[in-house]
């Protein structure tokens, strides 16, 4: 025991000598800091790319956004060079960097309990993390009351907003950022966005006349045309709607964050989901499946299962089918078909090995081992 009080005490002294060293010369951080930010700025940019490109969903996009803009807050306010003491409080500070570590030692030995096991990370609280958002978003307020025009101040702070459930400040937010650095399709659809999440998810008419002004900018903007989709179908014009569905869907990558949930709405409409180019479940099969009896369900899986293996066998040359058959095996239990479809994946797609290492990295996300190689 007394070798472990030793150890703390050295180790307390250890920490104390950046400190120390500290006190005796400047702490220049402007040149990290401008660093810092700069990668953080490029991180935001990064993330509205994926978004616009449909390989984020919104709400992915927005907890990202806000991940990095909570990094970016707190780099933001440490950026200052402090100099160095001198006198009489170089020797005050000296003295409470010193007796700090055995003032905190005292106290513990007096009030503390060294021998309570430590609490499990995952049943502490998100209070702590929470109340740290919170102070950030509150020095962010400061700066931007001190500084109104500065955008990149509301765009750090638009999503946070968002996050911590203030809804008419994210819209205040984002409206700035509109106002200060113009129209674009991403902007004018985080304003409308934000409208949209404010109202509860209905497409207010102030939402849908700004989702129109991005459409014009941009017609080929998925996001926009999904809400306008949206605002179509709770508005009642069903024929509008399936309209504006169908051709969002025929529109979109394969790979689209969004497309279940536009397929889903036009299912939700009586309209038909236009059959993927692989056989698969779509979000109108999956609907039908849920009313079914269990052996009926898995009836009709199965089935489609099989179709897509027959799908695969004269046409190879697919990727995402051949991940999709892997895929179903696996969650229906059938390890060795699963084996076995990427075994067939290999050797009809050797000679094309960009598409086979998306099914690799697949069958690997899948617990596939090796050995099948």
């Amino acid at each position: 025991m007394i070798l472990l009080w030793i150890a703390m005490a050295v180790l307390a002294a250890a920490a104390c000598v950046p400190l120390l060293v500290a006190l005796g010369r400047g702490r220049p951080a402007a040149t990290e800091q401008a660093q810092a930010l700069a990668v953080y700025r490029d991180q935001l940019d990064e993330v509205e790319r994926d978004r616009e490109r449909g390989v984020l969903a919104g709400a992915d996009a927005e907890a990202a956004r806000a991940e990095i803009a909570r990094r970016l807050i707190r780099t933001s306010g440490a950026g200052e060079v402090v100099a160095a003491p001198s006198g009489r409080r170089r020797s005050w500070a000296t003295a409470a960097v010193i007796a700090m570590p055995v003032v905190a030692l005292i106290v513990y030995l007096v009030v503390g309990s060294p021998a309570s096991p430590d609490e499990p990370l995952a049943s502490r609280p998100d209070a702590v993390e929470l109340q740290q958002v919170r102070q950030l978003v509150a020095t962010v307020e400061q700066h931007l009351d001190a500084q109104p025009n500065d955008a990149q101040g509301w765009t750090v702070i638009a999503p946070i907003y968002q996050r911590l459930g203030r809804d008419a400040d994210a819209v205040n937010a984002y409206q700035r950022v509109l106002d200060l650095m113009g129209p674009s399709e991403p902007r004018l659809s985080d304003v409308g966005e934000a409208m949209t999440q404010a109202a509860g998810g209905t497409v207010t008419p102030a939402a849908a006349a700004t989702f129109t002004e991005a459409d014009a900018l941009d017609p080929k903007a998925p996001r926009p045309r999904f809400y306008l989709a949206l605002a179509l179908t709770q508005s009642g014009k069903t024929d509008q709607a399936k309209a504006a569905w169908q051709s969002l869907i025929a529109d979109a990558p394969k790979d689209a964050a969004w497309l279940p949930a536009a397929e889903q709405q036009l299912a939700a409409l009586g309209a038909p989901v236009a059959a993927p180019t692989t056989p698969g479940p779509t979000a109108a099969d999956v609907a039908a499946a849920a009313n079914m009896p269990t052996a009926d369900q898995q009836q009709m899986i199965a089935g489609m299962v099989a179709g897509l293996a027959d799908k695969l066998k004269t046409a190879p040359d697919d990727p995402d089918g051949w991940t999709r058959l892997i895929r179903s095996y696996v969650v229906l239990g059938r390890q060795s078909d699963a084996t076995a479809a990427l075994d067939q994946a290999r050797a009809a797609l050797a000679s094309e090995p960009d598409k086979l290492a998306s099914v690799e990295d697949a069958a690997r996300q899948l617990g596939l081992t090796e050995a099948t190689q």
